[in-house]
């Protein structure tokens, strides 16, 4: 990240060779595009409501009717008859607006559910980022410890201390490996996160390589108001509405019963001169008495009332938790300015003079110790600022859609 600082950088050198590159958040996107198994769900979902939608645009099958009356020899008859139904009142039109809504719903499902899955790999990709410094992180700070363990041997084979500060600096040499041993529980931990977010295994998620730093990845200004605007949650609340007016257009068209036209031929039996050819057309309608599908009809309007009422409910919603991701955005960046411009500076300094001065006899372990605590307080509130900036860039890229995750330049 170009925001951390030397020591940082410094502990990332003392990594093992391995410790390369291998992973950038961009690809890992792609490979959650591609191999996400809820995100495949998703995509198969807005498949089958498109083809559900194109069988709605059909229209309704003719029925064939072949009847037989009496025996032949008695003087019977066949008929053959086509009954062809008519659609009336708009209803196919309806029904085809219907399921273009449906359609839309489904694709701003998908919508949504990407953007979410997008931003919790690129959570889970910035926690694991965070993972990896901190063992970085550790490593250095148990080199140090040694140092210091060395440093305070020498002092007491040379009788200037007691044995007790070597006693000291052993125990926080033995500490700051237990912190190492700490930080690589939580890198594996974050690894098997993220490749379950890549419908991978965890042994395949390698060295990550660094993101963009805070300041890069602030939203310009201004640009908050519009992403909310035209967040996919509110998006699918707006097809939603749109989805309830077609639903009650197609219940009120249903309101005219279908008309059925028969066309068809009656063929009498029996001796040759005795045999008559009849045509049959006719129409069949279902009388409206008594169902005029009223009870759909206001079940549509209350659910499309319902719709509208909860598209104000999203838009509200939207926009009060994007404000306060924003605002921890916001505040953690400022946290991660202060720390790496006035925090960690001093602290670095005063760790490298305290070992400087206990190695030269001026100083006694305990101010070292005292003076390497802070340094080490001083790294993991950096990246635990770093840290918190991308978990609320990552709430509101949930919220508003992709927030063009990328890495360092």
């Amino acid at each position: 990240m170009k925001a951390i600082c030397v020591p940082l950088l410094a502990a990332i050198c003392l990594a093992p060779a391995w410790a390369q590159p291998s992973l950038t958040l961009a690809e890992a996107l792609e490979r959650a595009r591609q191999s996400n198994p809820e995100l495949q769900a998703l995509v198969l979902e807005a498949s089958a409501v498109d083809a559900a939608g194109r069988q709605a645009a059909l229209l309704p099958n003719p029925s064939l009717e072949y009847l037989r009356e009496g025996k032949t020899s008695e003087g019977g008859s066949s008929t053959v008859q086509l009954s062809i139904p008519l659609e009336l009142g708009g209803k196919r039109a309806a029904r085809v607006e219907a399921a273009k809504a449906g359609s839309r719903a489904a694709a701003l499902d998908l919508a949504i559910g990407r953007a979410r899955i997008e931003a919790e790999v690129a959570a889970a990709y910035h926690q694991a980022y965070i993972a990896q410094e901190h063992v970085a992180l550790a490593a250095q700070v148990s080199e140090t410890g040694r140092r210091s363990s060395d440093a305070a041997a020498r002092r007491v084979l040379a009788g200037k201390v007691s044995p007790v500060e070597e006693a000291r600096a052993r125990v926080a040499e033995a500490n700051w490996r237990m912190e190492g041993v700490t930080a690589q529980r939580e890198l594996d931990e974050a690894r098997i996160r993220l490749a379950s977010l890549l419908g991978e295994s965890g042994s395949e998620i390698g060295t990550l390589a660094a993101p963009v730093s805070p300041a890069e990845a602030v939203l310009p200004g201004g640009r908050l108001e519009d992403l909310i605007a035209s967040a996919p949650a509110i998006e699918r609340a707006i097809a939603e509405v749109e989805a309830g007016k077609a639903s009650l257009l197609l219940e009120r068209a249903a309101r005219l019963p279908d008309v059925s036209l028969v066309v068809g031929s009656k063929r009498s039996e029996g001796p040759e001169r005795d045999r008559v050819r009849q045509n049959i057309i006719g129409l069949s309608m279902p009388l409206p008495l008594f169902n005029r599908n009223q009870g759909a009809i206001l079940a549509a309007e209350r659910r499309t009332d319902k719709a509208r009422s909860e598209l104000e409910a999203t838009r509200l919603r939207i926009r009060a938790e994007a404000m306060q991701a924003h605002a921890r955005m916001q505040a953690a960046m400022q946290q991660e300015r202060l720390v790496r411009e006035d925090v960690l500076p001093g602290a670095q300094f005063a760790a490298e003079a305290a070992m400087k001065g206990f190695e030269a006899g001026k100083f006694n372990y305990v101010e070292v110790l005292d003076a390497q605590r802070s340094w080490v307080q001083a790294q993991g509130q950096h990246l635990r600022a770093i840290s918190d900036f991308y978990r609320a860039r990552a709430d509101l890229a949930k919220l508003v859609g992709n927030l063009d995750f990328k890495d360092s330049k």
